[in-house]
């Protein structure tokens, strides 16, 4: 429909800046920078049904007797060779957001439009990342529970398709999954991708253009690798949600949850052996994601299509609620912003059929306000209450000697959002 509101996309404000000195960062100690090897693995699941990490790699021991100057200088180069993988990995994964263009204005607001997602059926994805216990289960329940939006584990995917008697590739998956062993990462993403499809084709939900929030992936760079060559043309990465929570908190979260769970892993061996994977092998694609996100933005003068947003885990769920709140309503924002451009870009058009796509059936067209014309917007706002509803407020100057304070409510249904009622004040 050629809207040209919808050309490019944008990104909000509320969005942490890419600079580095704005991100929160991960508070496990002291900052260092430590060598690891490469991971050959999706995930790697014990025959216990608890998902492990697993490397294809042997590590390089230094021995004790070693001479300071010696460390030090293999410590400097451990570092280089780290920044230098962080750096490649970034540079070759900026399409990770798909066909999203960069960002653009709506009325002092940037945003990014998603018309291209809708258009070419393609899935918003946002990464859910932190180490054991730092509260991503919890979180992303009330995400859901909040703005609807589906969460996926690749693990639990694993462990489903390896009992699925339609999915051709189940025994290869159960019996890797019964000897322990490495799944491929084509396999991982392979069901990810159904599981995906099979969400957004339900005839029966009630939410359309949903975000579906992928747990515990990325875990490492052979992660990225795998999802850089087979899932972009089908995906658009938003961005990520990073729980950051020192290792003395989670210990004593997972020995809480260690009462109930049941979980073979819910000790304090196997959550520091995780939390230390996590460090060594996750968090440098976390950098390599703010990476990501700081060459897009100096590429666009207006931002980055992907947005990192780093949460500081250590409070009680409400605080960190509070923070994931905010977060999930900047990329909520993107979808209403894009529908209300899209509606007024219709107006302008004389475009019928469009306008009452995007509204609700209730609704008509007032040829004063609505009829074709070429209006300016200033002054936006936007407030998105409770998930699922919106409201976006702006100055609209219709003629020379016309102009009004236009208020929109939008409400998230089965196509998508749809503006179920309008008001005006008169601004002339």
């Amino acid at each position: 429909r050629g809207f040209n509101f919808a050309k490019q996309l944008a990104r909000s404000r509320s969005f942490p800046t890419s600079s580095s000195a704005s991100r929160h960062h991960f508070r496990s100690g002291p900052t260092t920078t430590t060598s690891f090897n490469r991971a050959a693995s999706t995930c790697f699941i014990g025959s216990d049904g608890a998902t492990k990490e697993g490397t294809g790699s042997t590590s390089t021991a230094l021995f004790s007797s070693a001479p300071p100057a010696k460390k030090s200088t293999i410590a400097s180069s451990s570092a280089d060779n780290t920044d230098d993988e962080i750096e490649q990995t970034a540079r070759n994964s900026l399409t990770i957001t798909g066909s999203l263009p960069p960002p653009v204005n709506f009325g002092g607001l940037f945003y990014l439009d998603t018309s291209s997602l809708t258009s070419n059926h393609a899935h918003r994805v946002l990464f859910i990342l932190g180490g054991p216990g730092a509260g991503k289960g919890t979180q992303s329940e009330r995400i859901v529970d909040t703005y609807k939006c589906v969460h996926l584990s690749v693990g639990d995917l694993l462990r489903a398709g390896a009992e699925k008697a339609d999915y051709p590739h189940a025994a290869l998956v159960k019996e890797t999954l019964v000897q322990g062993n490495i799944v491929p990462v084509e396999l991982s993403l392979g069901l990810l991708r159904i599981a995906m499809d099979e969400k957004a084709e339900e005839d029966d939900s009630e939410y359309g253009s949903r975000i579906f929030l992928v747990d515990g992936f990325p875990r490492n760079y052979d992660n990225v690798q795998g999802w850089m060559q087979h899932m972009p043309s089908y995906t658009a990465v938003l961005g990520a949600l990073v729980y950051n929570c020192p290792m003395e908190v989670l210990e004593k979260r997972i020995m809480s949850r260690a009462e109930t769970s049941g979980r073979s892993d819910d000790n304090l061996d196997s959550a520091r052996r995780r939390f230390d994977t996590f460090r060594k092998q996750t968090e440098p694609v976390v950098r390599a994601l703010e990476r990501v996100e700081d060459l897009q933005a100096e590429e666009n003068s207006e931002g980055s299509q992907l947005h990192i947003v780093n949460i500081d885990a250590t409070g009680t769920v409400e605080d960190v609620w509070k923070d994931t709140e905010a977060a999930l309503d900047s990329y909520v924002r993107n979808d209403v912003l894009t529908a209300n451009s899209n509606l007024l870009k219709s107006i302008e058009e004389g475009d019928i059929e469009s306008f009452t796509d995007l509204c609700d059936g209730k609704l008509e067209v007032d040829p004063v306000y609505e009829g074709p014309t070429k209006s300016s917007i200033s002054n936006a706002h936007v407030d998105i209450q409770n998930g699922t509803k919106a409201v976006v407020s702006y100055d609209r100057k219709i003629k020379e000697d016309l102009s009004v304070r236009e208020t929109r409510e939008w409400m998230h249904g089965p196509k998508g959002w749809k503006c179920v009622s309008v008001s005006r004040e008169d601004l002339s």
